[in-house]
């Protein structure tokens, strides 16, 4: 790529252009990786604000602390372009917006993740339209007698808990396609979630599943795909519909990229996928940020016409996920197995009152909102209980946020 500057004799190269659909974890970890690389770098973003998913359980039930999980302006390195607009194609190298807007690419990153609706924005949502859709939802489940939730994994569950502690007298059910909720989890766990549910009186109705994909806040019959029907004051669908690649014409039916093991795309050379991709085993922070580590290599490599770089998962260890949450205020758990050898036995065996001295204790006492006296458990048992719930609602709404979005903006 070159240009002809004014003088006829001045011929300079002109910066590659990497584009990256997706302005969530995948995304900004990617574009952070690749920032001061000598690149124009554009982020596409469907909002003009970034939401952090992994509260939204906790918004949709106290939507009063919605903008404690939002920045109003996405904050990414200098030198990195914001588009905002909803990538809708791919013609040749450029990705066409909503706006009839072209975005031409050297090198091109899919980051549109999963689509979980209500507990995510939806693409395109103005954030007039986003608090309007928390609150709505929000001041129903606090009213309702009977909240139906379809879902029967992480995030239905988490938000079953979260339900019951704004509506104590409720009558709440989990509707699963499978025997249990969490499928995934062992024996051991397994059990302890059964335990939890059954102490909080959340109703479990397996191999079932809900018919109906939009969320209801005035009293229905909720059909589900055996025919039968629950009566419901609030409906809440918890689950994954699909991941966000369709827009590409290149992914498969559940709209992932297929990829090869550089995490390039098999169809276009110059096509990359992070948490969205047939490679991403599952929605971790840990398992995009080696993905994204990846990418950004080997975009860079492609570009210089190096050899791409085998991806190599940045934690196998984790076969499931790390932390399961039932309420933020009630109960949590951290699964040491899924960790590495070495945290995974300091987080074991350094709970309440064997927390490291000079780390531990300073956080929960000082009022970092980092840390709680036992965000680990006890000393030698198991991470979990109220204090881990704590922890982690206390880390999830801290002011600067887990991305460097400056959150409450």
């Amino acid at each position: 790529h070159f240009y002809i500057a004014s003088s006829p004799h001045f011929v300079a190269a002109a910066m590659p252009k990497i584009v990256i659909v997706g302005a969530g974890v995948s995304g900004m970890m990617t574009a952070k990786g690749l920032a001061g690389k000598g690149h124009d770098i554009t982020v596409v973003s469907s909002t003009s604000y970034f939401e952090w998913a992994v509260a939204g359980t906790y918004s949709l039930t106290h939507p009063e602390e919605l903008h404690k999980a939002v920045a109003g302006k996405i904050e990414l390195p200098k030198g990195i372009n914001v588009v905002i607009g909803t990538a809708v194609s791919m013609i040749d190298n450029q990705v066409v917006l909503d706006n009839e807007q072209e975005l031409p690419f050297d090198a091109l990153v899919i980051a549109t993740g999963l689509d979980v609706p209500l507990f995510r924005p939806k693409v395109g949502q103005s954030w007039a339209e986003r608090r309007k859709e928390v609150s709505e939802i929000g001041n129903a489940v606090r009213k309702a007698f009977t909240v139906v939730i379809g879902g029967g994994g992480t995030v239905a569950v988490e938000f079953a808990g979260d339900v019951r502690e704004v509506n104590p007298s409720a009558k709440i059910i989990l509707v699963c396609s499978g025997d249990r909720p969490c499928p995934y989890l062992d024996d051991k766990y397994s059990a302890k979630l059964d335990a939890k549910l059954k102490d909080l009186n959340i109703d479990v109705m397996p191999n079932q599943r809900a018919a109906e994909q939009d969320y209801s806040v005035t009293r229905k019959a909720v059909r589900l795909q055996s025919g039968t029907t629950i009566e419901a004051d609030c409906y809440i669908p918890a689950y994954t519909r699909a991941f966000g690649g369709a827009w590409t014409g290149i992914a498969d039916s559940s709209g992932k990229i297929p990829v090869n093991q550089y995490l390039q795309a098999e169809s276009r050379s110059s096509v990359f996928a992070v948490g969205c991709s047939t490679r991403s085993e599952m929605s971790a922070i840990p398992k995009i940020d080696g993905e994204a580590a990846t990418v950004g290599k080997n975009i860079l490599k492609m570009l210089e016409g190096a050899a791409l770089e085998d991806h190599v998962d940045s934690m196998p260890s984790a076969t499931r996920p790390i932390s399961q949450k039932i309420g933020h205020n009630t109960f949590a758990w951290f699964d040491p197995s899924q960790l590495p050898a070495g945290p995974g036995f300091m987080l074991r065996n350094c709970g309440f009152p064997c927390c490291p001295l000079f780390i531990c204790w300073p956080l929960a006492l000082c009022g970092f909102g980092q840390c709680h006296p036992f965000f680990c458990g006890y000393c030698c048992s198991d991470p979990e209980g109220q204090g881990t719930a704590a922890g982690l609602k206390a880390m999830l709404l801290h002011p600067k946020g887990m991305m460097d979005q400056k959150l409450g903006t």
